[in-house]
């Protein structure tokens, strides 16, 4: 196969291959713009990460009132503030300025016991919420926010993903509501691809 493909190229001239080269090039691109245009009619998100599962989701508009529980399009919280989201940046574990897909765990007046065994909310213990010390393959050991008793105060969300490797706010804490942009629902997702990344130590 190798061979024939060499053949092939050397049978073109060099100004017939960079044609083709270049309309691959516009084909990308247009095929790109076409997505691109598609998703923002139907108002959808593409998620890449294992926070949640991999897939499109679709925004639902204003998220308010917030519930525990729902589903939501979150921006990044500033790095100044949250070392967790300046060394997450600083490894790209995650892309600056991309919205997150995430779950309100708490909401104003709750109640979250952090711990390395896990998050419980009111008492009521989140499903794989173990804080990872690690990296996948412990390249990276991971800023974790204290453990400890946290009482929402009025403005303040707790925001927790059920994925392996999730990042939420067990690593950067309780963020203003006001990051919280719009309400989402999974529209075409892959089950199960969430705990894709084996769980370490």
């Amino acid at each position: 196969m190798q061979s024939m493909s060499v053949t092939i190229a050397k049978r073109l001239p060099p100004a017939r291959l960079l044609w083709w080269g270049a309309w691959a090039i516009i084909g990308v691109l247009v095929l790109n713009a076409v997505v691109g245009l598609w998703m923002q009619h139907d108002h959808l998100v593409f998620n890449d990460s294992t926070c949640e599962s991999v897939g499109f989701y679709k925004l639902l508009g204003s998220p308010y009132p917030l519930h525990d529980g729902e589903l939501v399009e979150v921006e990044i919280p500033g790095p100044a503030h949250h070392a967790a989201v300046a060394e997450g940046l600083k490894y790209h574990w995650f892309p600056a300025g991309q919205p997150w897909i995430k779950n309100i765990a708490a909401v104003t007046g709750q109640t979250v016991k952090l711990a390395r065994s896990g998050v419980r909310v009111d008492g009521h213990m989140l499903p794989n919420s173990r804080v990872d010390r690690w990296t996948p393959g412990h390249h990276h050991r991971i800023i974790h926010y204290p453990f400890g008793m946290y009482h929402l105060k009025r403005g303040q969300v707790w925001l927790y993903a059920p994925g392996n490797y999730a990042f939420d706010s067990s690593y950067y804490g309780p963020i203003p509501e006001s990051h919280i942009l719009q309400r989402a629902a999974p529209w075409w997702t892959i089950p199960g691809s969430q705990f894709w990344l084996g769980k370490g130590d």
